[in-house]
């Protein structure tokens, strides 16, 4: 394919500009040409596979909404929230910015008043101990995961995802004032943040027409659908958490029956109901299977639910548990989340052609994907500049690593030492491929380069996007919709020409080149999955057992 600039070379000043504007060469793009200085096109692609890098890297660090706005000017950093700039010379890392952030959204003043009127708010609670907890460990000592930790930090970065992607609801900062209301409002602020990091809009109930009943908020994403999100939370259980306990699973069955019977109730369109457990255990991997089933029954068993003496409406059910929420003291961080579908026949479980099952996924993707952003809300990030916390030393600064378009050193075959650009890397386990090119020799080589704990551990997560290549984790996906989603992401930013050469030799080509450049990714992604699950079948079927001996 000819470089744009190409048609360009070699025309005379005098002759008609190539681009057919019908102005003379000098007149036109021959204007340019001095000013131009000819880039290689290898370092072209380049910058751009770096750009692309380091957009996957911000995503998976800030979510698909708004990035992140900040710099640093005379020792002062500056944020963007929303539609106002914050800033101080006081913030040396992000939650440094959340904590100073949230005290303002909820008033400061109100605070200095409220905290000796409501001293057990569970806001004022937690500040508390964090400060308790810096006084004890000392100024730039890391501090041990703790619940209350985890909650002041996660309400601080959820107010600020909800004003920096859209704006911060009135009624949802007064309940945050009032104990009676705070938990619930609390909860709600995490579902939102999901929400507003997976690119929607948040509107209020108090934002919407009309006398019907309102769920907690209003979330529209890019795509134009507007989903009616209901966040409810339980406060106290009755029973022990005991997953061997009819008790407990009677009680856990009633409550989910009764909290779907009200919000579908309200009768709301396109209805996304959250329910928070409130458990204050932190669950291993067998128990949130085992409580997973109990849900899923709970959930199966309330289909007959009747409103108005019709059957309930089709909803998305999102059952969640933060230890954090119940307990304090709570260790480990670990968080529950199960994605269900309430009276919906696509989540049967039953099998079905590829093809469709790809098509399903792609359906329900908007709140699949704010389920992946709720993981990511758990997360808080450290570092201001979109540096993954396991690239960052124990002082949060960033460590020294290396990227495409940076300087290697190494040994050349013939036992001298050089320097290098590094044009592409490949990561395998505890080592990194790295592509050198030698300006000296005109020479490219292969070098073997150890990684770190820390560079490993981060390859690992974020794969080669953290060496500038736009590349997930190496890992081997046998579930065919997480490949699918791979694929997605993987030619999310190909061009048109690439993709239709992927499909070419397919018999309906002709009707792929009629197709939209959304569309094209979607059925590269799909024609690539199929050809993977069609060989992985083959092999399988075709694989002989192995005689022991």
């Amino acid at each position: 394919m000819q470089n744009e600039s190409q048609k360009f070379i070699g025309v005379a000043r005098n002759a008609p500009c190539p681009c057919k504007s019908g102005k003379r060469f000098k007149h036109c793009h021959g204007v340019y040409r001095l000013a131009q200085r000819a880039i290689p096109d290898a370092e072209v692609a380049e910058l751009f596979r770096k750009h692309q890098a380091d957009e996957m890297l911000r995503k998976r660090h800030q979510g698909h909404g708004k990035r992140m706005i900040t710099f640093v000017m005379k020792d002062t950093r500056f944020v963007g929230v929303g539609m106002r700039i914050a800033y101080s010379n006081r913030w040396r890392f992000f939650p440094d910015f959340l904590l100073d952030n949230l005290k303002d959204v909820m008033d400061r003043a109100w605070g200095a008043g409220a905290i000796k009127s409501m001293p057990d708010l569970p806001l004022f609670r937690w500040l508390r101990r964090f400060q308790q907890a810096r006084t004890e460990a000392g100024p730039g000592k890391p501090l041990p995961y703790r619940g209350y930790l985890a909650a002041v930090n996660r309400l601080g970065y959820a107010l600020y995802l909800i004003e920096h992607n859209d704006k911060p609801s009135k009624s949802l900062i007064t309940r945050l004032k009032h104990p009676n209301t705070f938990d619930a409002a609390a909860y709600e602020a995490l579902v939102a943040s999901a929400f507003a990091l997976a690119g929607a809009s948040i509107d209020g109930a108090e934002d919407a027409q009309g006398n019907n009943r309102k769920p907690e908020f209003f979330a529209t994403f890019q795509s134009g659908k507007r989903y009616a999100v209901e966040a409810k939370r339980r406060q106290k259980w009755t029973a022990p958490f005991n997953l061997d306990s009819e008790e407990f699973a009677t009680e856990l069955g009633k409550w989910l029956r009764g909290k779907l019977h009200a919000a579908s109730s309200k009768e709301l369109e396109n209805p996304v109901f959250w329910f928070e457990l409130g458990i204050g255990t932190s669950l291993d991997s067998k128990s949130a299977r085992r409580l997973g089933d109990l849900i899923g029954k709970a959930i199966s068993d309330a289909e007959d639910i009747t409103v108005k003496g019709k059957p309930a409406a089709p909803a998305y059910v999102v059952v969640t548990n933060n230890s954090d929420f119940a307990d304090d003291e709570a260790e480990g961080g670990a968080t529950f989340a199960l994605f269900l579908g309430f009276r919906m026949e696509d989540f049967r479980e039953e099998k079905v052609e590829l093809e469709v099952a790809m098509e399903l996924h792609d359906k329900h993707r908007e709140i699949r994907r704010v389920l992946e952003c709720l993981e990511e809300v758990q997360q808080v990030p450290t570092s201001f500049d979109g540096v993954p916390d396991e690239l960052l030393d124990e002082h949060g600064e960033p460590i020294k690593t290396f990227k495409i378009g940076g300087q290697l050193g190494y040994t050349r075959p013939d036992g001298t030492t050089a320097f290098g650009r590094i044009t592409t890397v490949t990561t395998n386990e505890n080592e990194a491929l790295a592509a050198v090119y030698d300006p000296e020799t005109d020479k490219a080589f292969i070098i073997r380069v150890p990684l770190s704990e820390q560079e490993a551990k981060a390859a690992a997560k974020l794969g080669d996007a953290i060496f500038g290549k736009p590349t997930g984790p190496h890992e081997v996906i046998t579930e065919p919709m997480r490949f699918y989603d791979r694929m997605l992401e993987t030619h999310a930013n190909y061009q048109r020409p690439y993709l239709l050469r992927q499909l070419e030799k397919h018999p309906n080509f002709p009707a792929f080149e009629q197709l939209s450049d959304a569309e094209l990714r979607i059925r590269v992604a799909r024609e690539t999955t199929r050809q993977v699950v069609t060989m992985s079948d083959r092999d399988t079927k075709n694989a002989k057992p192995q005689e022991s001996g």
